[in-house]
């Protein structure tokens, strides 16, 4: 899996930050975590992350300087910026610096998962995707699992359902990590880019049928919300379902 490192200044946060977001379910782990900047510096740097969460405002060294001072060091990594205030001065600084991606306190999961899954995306390109230790040993052919290959029926035929790693690891009998593994290995993907690209080819499908409003679309994908769905379709295709039509040859084209 991609390693993550957080940092913020209050260990609550950092807490309730490793505990509710779905890390494994998008293929990340959280390798390390700290309240003090100065001292996440010599940890990251050893650790080598794929990523790191940390908070905007710290006491000892704004996330800024922060950031800088990892990248000085010759790491590649990518960062995602935390803050309370989100003013634009800071977010543009930010970006300058190449930042990831950038999310307001207190963070909402909605807006997190859109992030991981981004983030999944791209380090899919960057690296290869980190294997589990120890957990590769249950079957050495992952293409012929028969019951991954069960597994991912069973997500095929309930793609509008929430699905996370620890659900399948009970009905299927495979480990968490054995799973996200498999996705890696079959798929070059995780769990929720997995569903997520399910029900955007279906949402597309839908979309075809003139007879379906755009909220339709969006609840026969399994979204409650509209406006998720927009920004998750957005992301996806990389432009809002109102600008995605047929072209009369079963192709889809950007107008």
């Amino acid at each position: 899996m991609w390693k993550v490192f957080l940092v913020d200044d209050e260990e609550i946060i950092l807490k309730q930050i490793e505990q509710t977001v779905p890390w494994m379910d998008n293929g990340f782990e959280v390798v390390g975590m700290d309240t003090n900047p100065d001292k996440a510096v010599a940890r990251i740097l050893e650790l080598k992350p794929d990523v790191v969460f940390s908070d905007l405002r710290m006491p000892q060294l704004d996330g800024h300087s922060f950031m800088r001072t990892i990248r000085e060091a010759g790491l590649d990594v990518e960062f995602v910026m935390l803050s309370a205030y989100g003013t634009f001065e800071d977010a543009r600084t930010f970006f300058q610096q190449e930042g990831f991606d950038y999310l307001l306190k207190p963070m909402q999961i909605q807006e997190v998962q859109l992030v991981l899954e981004k983030l999944a995306g791209k380090l899919a390109q960057k690296r290869p995707f980190k294997a589990v230790t120890g957990e590769n040993d249950e079957n050495d052919s992952y293409s012929i699992n028969p019951a991954f290959l069960k597994l991912i029926q069973y997500v095929r035929d309930r793609f509008t359902e929430k699905h996370t790693l620890s659900q399948l690891s009970k009905k299927f009998g495979l480990s968490a990590g054995y799973i996200c593994n498999l996705f890696a290995q079959c798929y070059n993907t995780t769990l929720t880019r997995f569903v997520t690209k399910v029900r955007m080819e279906h949402a597309v499908l839908l979309m075809k049928d003139k007879s379906y409003s755009l909220k339709n679309v969006a609840i026969e994908c399994g979204y409650t919300d509209y406006f998720y769905f927009n920004k998750v379709f957005r992301g996806y295709y990389g432009v809002a379902p109102s600008q995605y039509t047929d072209d009369g040859s079963h192709k889809w084209k950007v107008i």
